[in-house]
């Protein structure tokens, strides 16, 4: 099921308390209520659509490197707290930084985005991405949980806390039944060079 396409020499997932402080998630929050939010797509074979059935959440997005390597360096400061890092490698590749594309995603009642992997992304530096960062920026709403259903898992959200996991693992966002989530996304990347076929 999924052969080539994971690295089971690292974790297919793991959560890291306090990657945000309450103020930088604050500051996120603002952003969002500032931003141009759009109804967010879903990336088919053949093409980038909306399907509503699948998925019902908006979003807004930004390009900032800077920005993203951030987020990255200081969800590994807070890893390195607890004696953890990230994986300096993955299917053989290097660690190469944070994809710049940065996106908060807002559920409220009743949105979701149904079982699916992430999509690699190949970088301008032809690293690609391999592992999902999301931060979950709030608490105070029901439902919403992160669901891995073939790894048995569900990550309930908690202010400030990250998760990542490995972008070819099944997962969910559970619908929303009350208030509203919001998450802040980028992925991590590795080098392709040797990338498994």
């Amino acid at each position: 099921m999924y052969a080539g396409h994971l690295d089971l020499s690292v974790p297919l997932w793991w959560t890291v308390a306090r990657a945000l402080c309450d103020a930088a998630c604050e500051a996120y929050l603002a952003r969002f209520r500032r931003g141009d939010a759009e109804l967010a797509p879903i990336i088919r074979a053949d093409g980038v659509g909306l399907d509503l059935a699948l998925r019902n959440n908006t979003r807004i997005m930004w390009d900032d490197a800077d920005e993203a390597n951030h987020l990255l360096d200081q969800t590994a400061s807070r890893m390195a707290e607890d004696g953890a890092r990230f994986p300096e490698r993955f299917q053989g590749g290097a660690l190469a930084g944070a994809n710049p594309r940065l996106r908060i995603y807002r559920y409220g009642p009743g949105e979701r985005h149904s079982a699916h992997w992430d999509t690699e992304h190949a970088l301008a530096s032809g690293a690609l991405t391999r592992l999902t960062l999301v931060v979950y920026l709030n608490d105070d709403f029901v439902g919403g949980e992160t669901d891995f259903p073939e790894l048995g898992v569900r990550v309930t959200p908690a202010r400030g806390m990250a998760l990542v996991f490995q972008q070819r693992v099944l997962h969910q966002a559970c619908p929303v039944t009350e208030g509203a989530k919001f998450v802040l996304r980028t992925d991590v990347a590795y080098d392709a060079s040797a990338r498994r076929g």
